[in-house]
């Protein structure tokens, strides 16, 4: 915390800048036919007009009073993601501070003399995907429609990873990176692929199992890549035929990439892993709800965690691949 109170007036500055950045972002809709903009339009203040006009007998209460403004809700929304992010950023990627112009960078992608071995590409992948995931139910909890929700939560998201990107340019430590910004996008494809197609999203998931890497300086599921796996899994209970078997239906099969000394000095290793693992989710659908899946808030939000994060009901077996 001592280095956001330090660096307030840029902590301002950014988040200043993340939000006017999403304003800005090119009119081109995330889904497919939601959205029609006019070449002048600002995306932002398009989508939140169109989606509060699309919801509006949605936010009648039953004395007939509106509910508390749609757009205003939605600009919270953004705006404390886009907070968090710049707070996250000005602790722990710009504490050298601004400088020296706008800079460009070729990073590379999973090269072995990439300075992450390309680690750091599949964070990029991850924490957009994991954007559109999480902030899409809570766009639809304020009283968009699923439809819209999606679409805000698709460009939010890139938006405010986006600027993430050219603040790097104009930093000290970091440049822009067209690798990183390929991969932002690439993460919220993935993520509005799979959130508007329920039986594909029923097969797979994209998971992160982090666990603390022994020579890291402290718990940091961001930055300490060299304990970072990033896994696609296909789940049992997915297919109909598996998912009527009494034992197959709780498993799952995963495979992954991940990095190993990279960031904390050692030989380095970039693996490929194939794991077999529990389906938390179908665990708990089966132990408290009588077999019923998405049933509860409660149940929905644990759905979305095991959805994301790879909890240790894993073997892994690993492959050097350099």
């Amino acid at each position: 915390m001592r280095h956001i109170f330090r660096l307030s007036e840029n902590y301002i500055r950014l988040q200043r800048m993340a939000l006017a950045f999403i304003c800005l972002l090119p009119a081109q809709p995330a889904v497919a036919g939601d959205i029609s903009l006019t070449d002048n339009d600002s995306l932002y203040s398009k989508v939140l007009a169109d989606m509060s006009s699309a919801t509006a007998e949605d936010t009648q209460s039953k004395h007939g009073d509106t509910q508390p403004n749609l757009r205003l809700r939605n600009s919270l929304i953004i705006g404390t993601g886009a907070s968090l992010v710049a707070a996250y950023g000005l602790s722990n990627w710009w504490q050298s501070g601004f400088g020296g112009g706008f800079k460009l960078t070729n990073e590379g992608w999973f090269g072995t003399g990439t300075e992450y071995g390309g680690a750091d590409k599949a964070g990029h992948l991850y924490s957009n995907y994991a954007g559109v995931r999480l902030l899409t139910p809570i766009f639809e909890s304020a009283g968009n429609s699923y439809d819209a929700s999606v679409s805000l939560a698709a460009w939010s998201t890139l938006g405010i990873y986006t600027a993430v990107e050219v603040v790097d340019g104009f930093s000290r430590r970091w440049k822009f990176s067209p690798q990183d910004a390929i991969m932002n996008l690439a993460g919220v494809a993935l993520g509005v692929t799979l959130e508007t197609h329920p039986r594909l999203d029923a097969i797979i998931d994209f998971r992160v199992d982090y666990r603390r890497s022994p020579l890291a300086s402290n718990f940091n599921p961001f930055g300490d890549y060299s304990e970072q796996k990033f896994l696609f899994v296909v789940k049992a209970d997915g297919f109909a035929p598996l998912r009527e078997n009494r034992f197959l239906r709780y498993f799952e099969v995963a495979g992954g990439y991940g990095t190993r000394g990279y960031d904390t000095g050692g030989e380095r290793h970039r693996d490929a892993y194939v794991g077999l693992s529990l389906n938390l989710a179908r665990l708990l659908a089966e132990g408290a709800y009588d077999g019923r899946m998405h049933s509860t808030a409660f149940q929905r939000g644990t759905d979305r965690l095991f959805d994301l994060v790879q909890f240790p009901t894993i073997a892994y077996m690993r492959r050097n691949v350099d």
